[in-house]
């Protein structure tokens, strides 16, 4: 071996032990993070027992686990605080060792707020509730078959018949009113409650079982039911108004059309069945196609439209700029349906009873809107789960993830409650549309369908977004990628705009725990703790003139940037086909004297060395790339040491074994106000 490739090699070596020590120094262990919980709770008034009335409750659970030691107190705590709480739950783990030698548990179910939608889907309240004295009394006659515990001030009940528990879960959650809307009987402490005794003990309530499977039956019949009962003299069925934005895509819309269409031509040939389906009123919005491209969809329009046979379709001819809140509100505006679909044209349906399915749950009186999971085109590969709103705003979870296993606890399996779903695909009852105002004309592209969905939740509904079926999305995977800045300028515009119309709601989802990753754009699932040795950097008086000379501008270095609100800035860089383990990185900041369209024009150049940071996403994400697990950055500047003025932000990197120097730049600007100290990335 030659001694430059010898030399090479324990450099290489070398580089990797650093690696190696840096990233088990920013990795958490459950065990660290619960001590660390408990220390913090310990130091605070939290605990403090203030006199005043004593709450009478009721604790309950199962015979697979045992309550935590502190489950009575924060019980009693949460009662106390919350008078309007009937019945609680709380997260729960695996009682004893985790595999990596972790003490006081494993296997953490951190869960969100009270989610009708996911106990229907399966029981995920888990192995243990309390509740207020006077609720107990009314669920007594459900709990004959559970046995009463003596040793506790609080009286407690166990039960081994899951069955029966479940049962009485549903009722409880009935008797405390928790399906009617705005309803605020039902409460989650987000703190482990509970330790499960096994994995498989917990599994038991990730289950769909039958109890579940016949409510879901029960639910599509009373919806049918309902087309002829008293209220509904004529025995009329309702009708399902699904209005569709179109351009120049005849050849798309037509796909979309038939997959709405499908299902009713075996509807019609048999009586009895056509009973069973919403009538359908097709609304198609075109926002001015070509001559042509008109003249192709209302040739289709007349061949597919039989009105006699329920395939009712309407072509509406607007020429305007693309506007999709003001194109979805004048299809709504025209319909005549009972329910509004709002369906992009590029949407294929995998079956027409979809609709029906939606219908039934866009019924219920504390449903807002109803959405699907989408996938990719041609793939099970999740583009759309329902919607997170997390400190950086509205992120698709799961997007990208192939559907072929379960993901954190079932969130990609059954029905959930999220705050948003995308109008790509949205269901919701048209005087539920008309009392939230429709779509906002304020958001013209981006956040509408999230804007519409805060609304709703509100007003006091629960939206939900129907994994348990799917369509095909057929939008680029390469869009989320785009990074132009026109287009990412307008996108935070919009999502500023977002904010200022629903302040309340700024970086909080009460259907995502809090002790779950909430930070960048990692669409994984994971809890926080994974992560728990990571810390944001303080540029701290760090920050100097960057001097490009010798760098070498190459798209080979990824940076991406995701959020650089208030001063901070928060993304990662990666130097694709190399070993990241040898690369030391700059954050970059490129002052923008005017509109600049090439970077090369950036004379004036400002770094900060990167504190690496643990993403766990990059190394799950980015299998066949080296090292890539401390790729993330999150720093925050100091307004007093960077001059007022735009920047571009990017990254150069330099290779501490061969000495390669690199750049390149995000398509995101930070502005920086000196004299306030007020730093983002509005424009």
């Amino acid at each position: 071996m030659k001694i430059k490739e010898l030399a090479k090699r324990i450099l290489t070596e070398r580089e990797d032990r650093r690696y190696e020590a840096l990233l088990r120094s920013r990795k958490g262990t459950y065990g660290d993070w619960l001590a660390a919980r408990e220390v913090r709770r310990e130091d605070s008034a939290e605990m403090t027992e203030e006199p005043g009335k004593e709450e009478a409750f009721v604790i309950v659970c199962t015979d697979t686990g045992t309550p935590a030691p502190d489950a009575e107190g924060r019980i009693r705590e949460y009662f106390r605080a919350h008078p309007e709480v009937q019945l609680l739950y709380g997260d729960e783990d695996i009682k004893g060792q985790s595999a990596g030698g972790d003490s006081g548990g494993a296997f953490p179910w951190f869960k969100p707020d009270w989610s009708p939608d996911l106990l229907d889907s399966f029981c995920y309240f888990g192995g243990l509730v309390a509740l207020r004295e006077d609720l107990f009394r009314r669920a007594w006659a459900w709990m004959r078959s559970f046995t009463e515990e003596n040793g506790s001030a609080t009286v407690r009940y166990r039960t081994g018949d899951m069955a029966v528990w479940e049962k009485w879960l549903h009722a409880c959650a009935e008797l405390a009113g928790g399906y009617r809307k705005g309803s605020c009987s039902i409460g989650h402490i987000p703190e482990i409650l509970f330790h499960q005794e096994s994995r498989k003990a917990q599994n038991v309530f990730l289950q769909y079982t039958d109890l579940l499977k016949h409510s879901e039956e029960r639910l599509l019949q009373d919806f049918r039911d309902s087309w002829i009962m008293p209220g509904n003299p004529s025995g009329s069925k309702p009708v399902i108004s699904v209005v569709i934005p179109s351009k120049d895509h005849p050849e798309v819309l037509e796909n979309c059309l038939r997959g709405c269409l499908s299902g009713r031509e075996g509807a019609s040939a048999s009586e009895g069945r056509n009973r069973e389906v919403p009538a359908l009123e097709i609304i198609v919005v075109d926002n001015g196609s070509s001559h042509e491209n008109r003249r192709i969809v209302e040739g289709m329009i007349r061949r597919l439209a039989v009105p006699e046979a329920g395939r009712n379709i309407r072509y509406l001819y607007e020429p305007m700029e693309f506007h999709f809140s003001k194109m979805c509100n004048l299809g709504a505006a025209v319909s005549e349906g009972d329910f509004l679909l709002f369906l992009n044209d590029d949407v294929e349906l995998s079956g027409a009873d979809i609709l029906t399915q939606m219908a039934a749950l866009a019924h219920r009186a504390y449903t807002g809107a109803v959405g699907l999971k989408l996938y990719y085109p041609e793939s099970a590969r999740i583009q759309h789960a329902g919607i997170t709103n997390l400190p950086m705003g509205p992120v698709h979870k799961l997007q990208f993830m192939e559907d072929d296993r379960e993901y954190y606890y079932g969130a990609n399996r059954g029905n959930h409650n999220v705050l948003a779903v995308t109008a790509a695909c949205l269901m919701v009852e048209k005087e539920k549309y008309l009392e939230a105002g429709g779509f906002s004309e304020e958001l013209p592209v981006a956040f509408n369908d999230v804007d519409f969905c805060f609304r709703l939740y509100e007003l006091g509904y629960r939206n939900v977004c129907m994994n348990s079926r799917y369509a095909w999305h057929y939008e680029s995977l390469s869009r989320g990628d785009d990074e132009a800045p026109e287009k990412t300028e307008r996108l935070l515009r919009e999502r500023d705009k977002l904010y200022e119309r629903h302040p309340g709601l700024a970086g909080t989802d009460p259907y995502y725990s809090v002790h779950l990753n909430r930070k960048g754009l990692d669409t994984g699932i994971r809890p926080v703790y994974l992560s728990a040795g990571n810390e944001t950097q303080r540029s701290g008086g760090n920050i100097f003139r960057f001097d490009r000379k010798g760098y070498r501008s190459d798209a080979c270095l990824m940076v991406r940037v995701e959020d650089c609100r208030g001063g901070n800035a928060l993304g990662y860089s990666i130097v694709l086909g190399d070993n990241n383990a040898c690369w030391e990185k700059l954050l970059l900041f490129g002052k923008c004297d005017k509109k600049m369209t090439d970077v090369s024009e950036l004379e004036t150049i400002y770094a900060l060395r990167i504190k690496e940071q643990y993403r766990p996403d990059l190394e799950e994400n980015m299998p066949d790339q080296v090292n890539v697990a401390l790729c993330g950055f999150d720093v925050e500047i100091k307004a007093e040491e960077i001059p007022p003025g735009k920047y571009r932000l990017g990254t150069a990197a330099r290779n501490r074994v061969s000495g390669l120097k690199l750049m390149n730049w995000s398509g995101r600007f930070m502005q920086v106000e000196g004299d306030t100290g007020k730093q983002g990335d509005r424009i």
